[in-house]
C-alpha cells in the first residue's frame, strides 16, 4: 500500500495567492479612504471644540493671549503657537485657526485650503468646512 503525502499542490497555492491578491486590491483602498474620513471627522470635531472653547474663554475672561489657555489639542495633529493653531496635510497648511486683533477688535479666523484636490483637506471642503471669521466679544 502506497502512502500519500498530505499537503497543498503548487496549483492550489497559486490559486490561494491570487484570491488573496484580489481581496487585498479591494480592501486596501477602502481602508485608506476610511482612515482619511476618520481623520477628517477628528479635525472637524477639533475645529468645533476649539472655536467654542476660545469664544467661551474670551467671553468669561474678557481677554485671550494664548490659545493653549482655552483648549488643549492633540499635538500630533495640530501645530500650536500662542495665537494660531494649524493642521497640515501633506506638509501643506490645511486648516488654520488664528486669533487676530484688528484695531482693538479681536476675531477668530478659520482658514481652510479650498484648493486641495485630494486628501483630508478635500474631504473637509466637501463636508462644508469653509473659511469663516468669528468675532470675539
Amino acid at each position: 500500500m502506497k502512502k500519500m503525502k498530505k499537503g497543498f499542490s503548487l496549483l492550489e497555492l497559486i490559486f490561494a495567492i491570487v484570491v488573496i491578491g484580489i481581496i487585498a486590491s479591494f480592501a486596501i483602498p477602502k481602508y485608506l479612504d476610511t482612515r482619511d474620513s476618520a481623520m477628517a471627522s477628528t479635525i472637524k470635531r477639533d475645529i468645533a471644540s476649539a472655536t467654542t472653547s476660545i469664544q467661551s474663554y474670551h467671553l468669561v475672561k474678557g481677554e485671550i493671549d494664548k490659545i493653549s489657555d482655552s483648549i488643549t489639542l492633540n499635538e500630533n495633529n495640530w501645530t500650536i503657537t500662542d495665537t494660531k493653531i494649524t493642521y497640515k496635510d501633506n506638509e501643506k497648511d490645511c486648516v488654520t485657526l488664528e486669533i487676530k486683533d484688528d484695531s482693538g477688535t479681536k476675531s477668530l479666523e478659520l482658514t481652510v485650503d479650498a484648493t486641495a484636490t485630494s486628501g483630508i483637506c478635500k474631504i473637509l471642503t466637501d463636508d462644508g468646512v469653509k473659511t469663516t471669521s468669528y468675532e470675539l466679544f
